[in-house]
């Protein structure tokens, strides 16, 4: 433990934030600690020598990472100094996908983010907000009370972060309209009707809802992707409209609501720059900017150019300058890939994030923040994002890639072992997988729901799925549980997965073998080991609860017990067809021995991602019916 002295106190308003890291770091204070002189400057600096210590900071945030950084070095003597090449950078947390964080969750978040020098939080909520006047908006679904989110903003400010709500105003509203009573809002079913005056007290009232619990009066209106806005109910009632015209009309009016309740907006990007690609794409390298274009986009609601996908400079060069052609402020978002299952892929966040947050620094971009999106399900446990977090920090402190410091760092802030949480990523990266450039692939959400009778990927994956590395990730993550305690649920979550995924590369290794060639024998000792796997699967379930409930309301978990217990009950299905196979009672299994063709390799043998669940388990129709 640090035992600090600060000279003439701590000032009053950074007293309370100081009480909440305090234990975070191992910092005492007291008048025989390091005597220690706080000044407010124009950068951050932590200077000790001779057993005294200066610390400069510009704001509340630099003064909570510069006791970070007194403690990294553990009060021995250093000299740095930091000037941060943004003017805020933080964090989006989405809690729409399933998975809505806790209070608890999120003020361990912020904690961690005070320590690392972030200073905005965005809660990306669809429809887990309350709205008074429509009860069925976020049934169901964990949605938050105007209390939580007061709460949460009260403590965020303690640390000089700045809140946002983030909502949507035109797409990405499904799970919002699929009641009954909330189709007269619809156009197509996440899409909200276009030019109803309906549509705009709704608007109104997601606005004023979301806007009150915070501080701030800045708010993020969404209205990306919204590609097939005018092609449901609207096209019926009132025939086809361009969608630019649409999102110009749509934009006027959420901007008059925005102006009468006195909120300074943002939006994503996006629907501009697919108003200007022939094709239709997003952020096009050739896309057209036109004057009309350019002048659909209000001049006072930033826009945020969202990009996790590029891994050089040039590709956020061109898009970059091509934003400035606007008006309104850019804002840049990248992203922590939380989203192909149940493992953060931290090669893909390094590789897109560097040359992004470069190019935003040489374009005099002020604000930029990491989303941390949960597509399908939310499998990947937002603690997992916390490394990437200091990968934003550091950037925006540093300017330097130092594995080595960042990690020190992390584990100052974090009280975690940062090759833990960059190992999460070798559960996508198998031994002599090639993935498209610049691309991803996720073999292990496929592998643990691919259905073991009808395994669609075994050519997609063949000699690819290797029992032995899942079981050396098995003892790996067993280690790091056991080494890092305040992540021990997250650690053991994946040591339980890596054992699932070696048991069930077992079973693809010889399930169809046994079938093909009729090698009874070998069909026997499947029977076996589809037990094992079912418990492996039923271990994994456990964990998975326990981490889900650590961190997220309850509300959610539902959709993955399910899925855990469909692939349960496939595997005892699977044990039965293979007994009967091994004892003659059927003389095949067609589902396995019939001849599987390849999926997701392009014609180089490259793995392309799947990131659908529906599409791993089953060739017919899994969800929804449509007539």
């Amino acid at each position: 433990m640090l035992s600090i002295n600060i000279c003439g106190g701590i000032p009053p308003e950074l007293q309370g934030g100081t009480r909440e890291i305090a234990a975070l770091l191992g910092l005492d204070f007291s008048e025989k600690g390091l005597k220690t002189q706080l000044q407010k400057g124009d950068k951050l600096a932590v200077c000790v020598q001779e057993n005294e210590c200066t610390i400069i900071y510009r704001n509340k945030v630099e003064f909570f990472r510069a006791l970070a950084l007194l403690v990294r070095y553990e009060g021995k003597p250093v000299a740095i100094e930091e000037i941060s090449c943004f003017k805020r950078c933080g964090v989006m947390l989405d809690c729409s996908r399933n998975a809505v964080l806790t209070v608890d969750a999120i003020k361990n978040i912020l904690c961690r983010m005070a320590l690392m020098g972030l200073d905005l939080a965005m809660m990306y909520t669809e429809d887990t907000y309350t709205l008074p006047q429509q009860p069925y908006f976020g049934y169901l679904r964990g949605r938050y009370t105007p209390e939580e989110l007061c709460e949460l903003d009260d403590y965020a400010d303690m640390f000089g972060i700045e809140m946002i709500p983030c909502i949507q105003t035109l797409a990405h509203l499904e799970r919002a309209l699929q009641w009954p009573c909330m189709k007269k809002y619809c156009d197509t079913e996440d899409i909200l009707m276009v030019g109803a005056e309906e549509t705009y007290h709704f608007i109104r009232e997601m606005l004023q809802a979301a806007s009150a619990p915070y501080r701030s009066n800045r708010i993020h209106i969404g209205m990306d992707e919204a590609y097939s806005v005018g092609r449901g109910r609207y096209l019926n009632k009132n025939g086809y409209t361009p969608v630019d015209d649409l999102m110009k009309q749509h934009l006027a009016r959420v901007h008059s609501i925005i102006d009468e309740l006195g909120l300074k907006a943002m939006m994503w990007s996006d629907m501009h720059f697919t108003a200007a690609s022939p094709t239709g794409g997003v952020y096009p390298p050739d896309a057209n900017l036109t004057p009309e274009i350019i002048a659909s986009a209000p001049n006072d609601i930033d826009l945020v150019y969202w990009d996790y996908y590029h891994e050089t400079e040039t590709a956020y060069e061109n898009i970059l300058k091509k934003h400035t052609q606007f008006g309104a402020q850019t804002v840049f978002a990248g992203g922590i890939w939380t989203w192909l299952g149940p493992a953060a892929d931290y090669r893909k966040t390094i590789a897109a994030t560097w040359p992004a947050l470069e190019q935003c620094r040489k374009n005099g971009v002020q604000e930029v923040f990491a989303t941390t999106w949960l597509d399908d399900g939310a499998e990947t446990n937002l603690q997992t994002i916390l490394y990437g977090l200091q990968l934003f920090a550091e950037y925006r402190y540093t300017q330097n890639w130092d594995k080595n410091e960042l990690a020190a760092r992390f584990r100052t802030t974090c009280g975690a072992d940062a090759n833990a949480f960059l190992a999460i990523s070798k559960f996508n990266q198998l031994p002599g997988m090639a993935i498209l450039p610049e691309g991803t692939a996720n073999p292990c959400r496929i592998l643990l729901y691919e259905d073991p009778l009808m395994p669609m990927f075994e050519a997609d994956l063949i000699d690819l799925a290797d029992p032995v590395y899942y079981e050396q990730l098995t003892s790996e993550f067993e280690t790091y549980r056991d080494q890092n305690p305040n992540y021990a649920v997250l650690m053991n979550s994946y040591a339980c997965l890596a054992r699932f995924l070696y048991l069930k590369c077992l079973w693809r290794a010889d399930a169809a073998t046994a079938v093909r060639t009729k090698n009874l024998a070998l069909a026997n000792a499947l029977c076996s080991l589809a037990d094992e796997c079912k418990h492996a699967l039923q271990t994994l379930r456990s964990a998975w609860l326990a981490l889900w409930m650590s961190t997220n309301k309850p509300f959610g978990f539902e959709v993955l017990d399910i899925r855990l217990g469909g692939a349960i009950a496939r595997f005892e299905t699977a044990k039965v067809r293979m007994n009967e196979f091994a004892t003659g009672a059927i003389k095949d299994i067609p589902e396995l021995s019939c001849e599987k063709l390849p999926i997701l390799r392009d014609s180089k043998g490259r793995i392309n991602c799947n990131n659908l669940w529906a599409s791993y388990v089953s060739a017919g129709l899994v969800g929804r019916q449509h007539y």
